[in-house]
């Protein structure tokens, strides 16, 4: 095949090609366009409960640490010794 032939058989199937797609080409794309916008409103849904399990998941996860290390800390069960109120210190 030489040059002259190929640019023949470039410009055919470049004029042959239609400038819109048949009409059950476009029906077969909507019905493609309306199945992957189902996929992405569950893909949408998925990742939005796996953020919100995730932080709730970490909420919780820091109120039991927290609890447990206030339920750990003694410094606040009984007040402190003051001078004033000690009895019988001598001066």
């Amino acid at each position: 095949m030489n040059e002259t032939d190929l640019n023949r058989m470039l410009q055919r199937a470049a004029t042959t090609v239609p400038a819109m797609p048949p009409a059950t080409l476009e029906h077969e794309i909507m019905a493609r366009v309306r199945l992957d916008d189902g996929r992405t409103r569950r893909w949408r849904s998925f990742v939005l409960w796996v953020l919100a399990l995730t932080t709730l998941s970490g909420i919780l996860t820091a109120g039991v640490i927290g609890w447990s290390k206030a339920l750990q800390d003694h410094t606040h069960s009984k007040p402190p010794r003051m001078k004033l109120f000690q009895e019988g210190l001598p001066k």
